[in-house]
């Protein structure tokens, strides 16, 4: 158990340097050197503008109402499936998470956010201006009820500066009811300035039956101020007043609502009009290294892809492309602080401890 705190105090370390702020670590696995061990006791014992390093763990930290500024930083997701990821594997688990006034300019990355429920339920739900949601690995199950829905990311009223970047977000409706539905990502209100960048955003349903499956939706308005790039989407995409640029849609639906311009979209079908350079009819096992692995490094471009170079300034199409503004998907949602992915520690009984890591950055732009 040495061995890990020796690992986490160098992680810490490393982490000191990149904010001013207390830098508090949350852990909860037994005999670790941690300030808290549950998500809402870091929230409630920190002061805004500190960062949470939630550590890796088997067990989940449970939920989060946020009602100061904090940055959260976990540990990643699919650590076992991409190279250089961190010595310990165990991704950083949460439950459901609300921002509340008081959370402006919050920022969440890295975590792995799961919930499961026959009720209606949100697994995010953004009640304030200015929240980030980045370099996640988001998951809902819907299960039969016949009644409410399942929400990834709920974003209530008409909210300002939204970002919803880099993450993967999985919708699953796991139920034959007309009734139920699931949504990845859905504004109620006037989305104001958001933006919805390079994710990789997945809504289905376990059979041919059930309700609907919705991986974007925004509200029919004309003040409506969102912009959806560089984007991959399985499932059904509708909304009104709404940039669509460069994404690419798998497979399901997309609704052109009034106002909307598109593009250098990609599709499987006819979905996107065509017109402005939409690529319609593709074949989408040309466009990925392997689109049904439905783990985000089979969605790296293949070799001689569509999607390379025919996004809207000359970039590629997709989530790892950094045209008209988009910051490209990192791998396992590694977050921007140096990770030890090797470490090499000696058996105890000397009196020194000589002990040997790896480490490497993972910006934003890598």
């Amino acid at each position: 158990m040495k061995k890990q705190i020796t690992i986490l105090a160098v992680a810490i370390l490393f982490m000191a340097t990149i904010s001013n702020a207390t830098v508090w670590r949350v852990n909860n696995r037994a005999n670790m050197d941690s300030d808290f061990a549950t998500l809402q006791d870091a929230i409630n014992g920190s002061s805004a503008g500190d960062t949470l390093y939630i550590g890796g763990s088997t067990f989940s930290y449970g939920h989060g109402v946020f009602d100061k500024q904090l940055v959260v930083i976990g540990n990643g997701y699919w650590l076992d499936e991409n190279d250089t990821t961190q010595a310990f594997k165990q991704n950083s688990q949460v439950g459901k998470l609300t921002f509340n006034a008081g959370s402006e300019g919050s920022i969440v990355q890295g975590l792995y956010i799961y919930y499961s429920s026959q009720q209606q339920f949100y697994l995010i739900t953004i009640n304030t201006d200015s929240i980030t949601i980045k370099k996640n690995h988001l998951f809902v199950e819907k299960k039969y009820n016949g009644s409410g829905s399942g929400y990834d990311i709920y974003i209530s009223g008409s909210r300002s500066d939204i970002i919803i970047m880099q993450n993967w977000i999985t919708a699953f409706l796991n139920s034959s009811h007309n009734n139920d539905k699931v949504y990845c990502v859905i504004f109620i209100g006037n989305p104001i300035n958001c933006k919805v960048s390079n994710n990789f955003i997945r809504a289905y349903r376990s059979g041919s039956s059930g309700g609907d499956y919705y991986a974007l939706w925004d509200n029919n308005n004309s003040s409506n101020n969102l912009m959806v790039v560089n984007n991959v989407f399985w499932g059904n995409v509708t909304t009104y007043y709404t940039e669509h640029i460069n994404n690419i849609l798998v497979s399901g639906s997309y609704y052109n609502g009034i106002g909307n311009e598109t593009f250098n979209n990609i599709c499987n079908g006819t979905q996107f009009p065509d017109i402005n350079n939409n690529q319609r009819n593709v074949d989408m096992s040309t466009v990925f290294v392997d689109y049904e692995k439905y783990i985000d490094n089979g969605y790296i471009l293949a070799n001689g892809s569509p999607a390379i170079g025919s996004g809207f300034i000359g970039g590629d199409c997709g989530v790892y492309s950094n045209d008209w503004g988009g910051v490209p998907y990192v791998l396992s949602g590694m977050p921007e602080i140096p990770a030890i992915f090797e470490a090499t520690i000696p058996s105890f009984g000397t009196s020194t401890l000589p002990v040997n890591i790896k480490a490497t950055s993972h910006n934003a732009n890598k």
